[in-house]
């Protein structure tokens, strides 16, 4: 993404564009259960109104679409600024209400469009890992302390979802592969929950609650082994 292209390129709703949404919500939904083995679990727990930050693990390409069409309400996702870098991947962000992010740096501008989304009620959706990385097999990193701060200033509830067996899509041509065995893929979302009440200078332990409540949603073959259960 080249630094010299403006802040006004990025624009995006505070809600993903209705049409647009809903279009590749079901486009995903129609291919997870056509190709997949495809189960959604907890979707009754998700609050019907009021703000939610969604925090889930990243494993797969194939995992902020297959959120979308697992979770009950439109999700404002924050995503790479590299998706900008190109005419195709800009039209994608701008019709599903990506909120452009600098990764491995502070954005102010992210995290007030994410406060924006919030205030009006709506729904974020973070990858709190940051990427989904290249290392074999997959495992749940540490997650960064951004998701953190903006549930602290925010004060909206966390929902976390674990999402199972999309690792083993790498690429596109996976899809076609992974068809011949109809994989199991889980999407597990678990109960809603608030940081407790502390500074802001503990967001390490907060990033830490985060990421053990998605790691309960996980298999212990996705955890590191300190994390495993009987490890």
């Amino acid at each position: 993404m080249p630094s010299a292209r403006s802040r006004a390129d990025l624009e995006y709703p505070l809600r993903p564009p209705w049409l647009t949404y809903r279009l590749g919500r079901g486009a995903t939904a129609l291919v997870a259960a056509l190709l997949t083995d495809w189960r959604v679990e907890g979707r009754g727990g998700v609050p019907a109104t009021g703000p939610i930050i969604v925090v889930a693990n990243h494993f797969s390409f194939v995992d902020p679409p297959l959120l979308a069409a697992s979770f009950p309400r439109p999700i404002s996702y924050l995503g790479k600024v590299e998706l900008w870098g190109s005419a195709a991947g800009r039209a994608f962000a701008r019709a599903i209400g990506i909120i452009p992010l600098h990764r491995g740096q502070p954005d102010r501008a992210a995290l007030r469009a994410s406060l924006a989304v919030l205030e009006r009620g709506g729904v974020v959706g973070v990858f709190p890992e940051g990427s989904r990385g290249r290392e074999l097999p997959r495992i749940l990193k540490p997650g960064l302390a951004g998701t953190a701060l903006l549930a602290r200033l925010s004060g909206a509830p966390l929902v976390p979802v674990g999402i199972v067996g999309t690792d083993v899509v790498e690429r596109p041509c996976d899809l076609m592969r992974a068809a011949l065995r109809r994989p199991p893929i889980r999407v597990r979302i678990g109960e809603p929950f608030h940081l407790p009440a502390r500074s802001l200078r503990d967001l390490d332990a907060d990033t830490g609650l985060i990421m053990a409540a998605i790691a309960a949603l996980l298999p212990a073959r996705y955890l590191p082994t300190e994390a495993a259960p009987g490890s």
